[in-house]
């Protein structure tokens, strides 16, 4: 049996798209809603659409959260937080020594 193809209308589902690419879409959408020049329809269509942008990622933090909790679990299973210094213009962290069950 053959699957039909569906053309591509250009953006991916929210589901199926990657964080970098959500993110960069929304304030894509954020400039679009903030100049005005759309029509009424477009502008709830965009909205809704970042809506759904804004939830995916949200839940890819939350599942992000998840690992990194799993993977700083200490000795009886208990998370211990603690502050992380991140260096503002390369964006790694200062103080990666101390911290348990590091990939760094």
């Amino acid at each position: 049996m053959e699957r039909k193809k569906t053309p591509k209308s250009g953006t991916e589902k929210p589901g199926k798209i990657d964080f970098e690419k959500a993110i960069k879409e929304l304030e894509e959408i954020a400039i679009k809603l903030e100049e005005g020049e759309l029509s009424l329809d477009e502008s709830i269509r965009q909205f809704e659409k970042g809506m759904q942008l804004a939830k995916s990622c949200r839940e890819k933090l939350d599942e992000v959260e998840r690992k990194i909790e799993i993977l700083q679990k200490g000795e009886g299973g208990r998370v211990s937080g603690k502050q992380v210094d991140v260096n503002g213009d390369s964006g790694e962290i200062a103080n990666d020594d101390d911290l348990q069950g590091s990939l760094l």
